[in-house]
């Protein structure tokens, strides 16, 4: 279960050192079928507006599977523990929430979402 709490903040790469989006999770998110240009907005809005919610989601690559909002969309965004610091939160991807996970983040937050289905 994500505890963003134990957090101190969001792992991106730097394009600068790594410019390749197969191993560079900002650039891999910001890619147009994923996350967008907006990719660390999002992230944050997520988080820091909320309500966001864990939801099951089968995973190979990160430990959670988070719904939330974010630039007035609803997305799913993966997530690990960073590899660098145990207190980093590390995006692996994510792109808009799909309707059966949109429905489990109105479960859990008890709101309802009035965009796009």
């Amino acid at each position: 279960m994500l505890d963003i709490h134990r957090y101190e903040l969001i792992d991106w790469d730097d394009p600068e050192i790594d410019d390749n989006p197969e191993t560079n999770n900002l650039l891999h998110c910001q890619q147009a079928d994923h996350l967008g240009g907006q990719a660390e907005t999002i992230v944050y809005e997520i988080f820091y507006y909320g309500p966001w919610a864990e939801v099951e989601f089968t995973m190979q690559t990160a430990e959670y599977a988070v719904v939330g909002m974010g630039l007035a969309n609803i997305w799913l965004v993966l997530l690990e523990d960073s590899p660098k610091r145990g207190d980093w939160l590390r995006p692996v991807t994510g792109w808009p929430a799909e309707p059966p996970e949109i429905r489990e983040w109105e479960k859990a937050t008890g709101q309802t979402w009035k965009g796009k289905r």
